[in-house]
């Protein structure tokens, strides 16, 4: 294959040979063909593999290494195609284009991370950033969640502030991404207390903080609506 690619180019190669391609950094001295094969076999298509969950490649086969590598490309994709400044920008200044975005860009990738998406005065996407929650690495999803008490919320914030002043961004939208073993809800109520200092906090720094959404299993909640439907239960009450 190697030769091929050298003499004839990598568009000559099928889906299958360019995962095996991908996945030998990943499993030095052993043959990737059969996981190749097996992950295209069950996802569909290279695009499938690539898409997939974690969990789901972890059920079919991918070890720690391919799984490490194959969590890059969608990384690089996404690199590619908002933050070198020779691509047009996604503009997300509406809701219908904001979850076009969330679902074309975030959904697929593995549950629990936490995504912060910088944006210009116009709305559009200067850098979709994948948050690193500081003391909680090795715990399950919904212990990361919840662990934002006051100070774990407040770190988490004014990192994030920092980056917004780093990248020069004017406005702020999070994302949590779905978390199996928990409600969209319940994931909402764990982060209201990052979400209410991001609020009272941005506006200081000349930064607008739109909202916070959490992936649900067929959808995206928004904080600012269902903050609003928990206040009208609560009149009805």
């Amino acid at each position: 294959m190697r030769e091929r690619v050298m003499s004839q180019g990598a568009g000559t190669l099928q889906d299958y040979e360019v995962l095996e391609m991908l996945l030998f950094p990943g499993v030095p001295r052993r043959d990737t063909k059969p996981l190749a094969k097996t992950l295209i076999n069950a996802f569909g298509s290279l695009s499938g593999v690539l898409s997939a969950s974690e969990k789901e490649l972890r059920r079919h086969g991918a070890g720690p290494a391919a799984l490490r590598l194959l969590a890059l490309i969608p990384v690089l994709n996404e690199r590619l195609s908002f933050s070198d400044g020779r691509t047009e920008r996604f503009d997300i200044s509406n809701w219908d284009a904001l979850i076009t975005y969330c679902n074309v860009t975030l959904a697929g990738l593995p549950g629990g991370q936490l995504h912060a998406l910088f944006l210009d005065s116009k709305n559009q996407i200067l850098v979709d950033d994948i948050i690193e929650e500081g003391g909680a690495a090795g715990l399950t999803s919904s212990d990361r969640s919840a662990a934002l008490g006051s100070h774990a919320a407040c770190s988490i914030a004014v990192a994030l502030l920092r980056r917004a002043l780093a990248y020069h961004a004017s406005a702020l939208i999070t994302v949590r991404l779905a978390c199996d073993d928990i409600s969209s809800g319940e994931q909402m109520e764990r982060e209201r207390m990052l979400i209410e200092e991001l609020m009272a906090a941005a506006p200081l720094l000349s930064v607008d903080f739109h909202d916070h959404l959490v992936q649900e299993k067929n959808g995206w909640l928004s904080f600012r609506s269902w903050r609003e439907s928990l206040d009208c239960e609560s009149q009805r009450l």
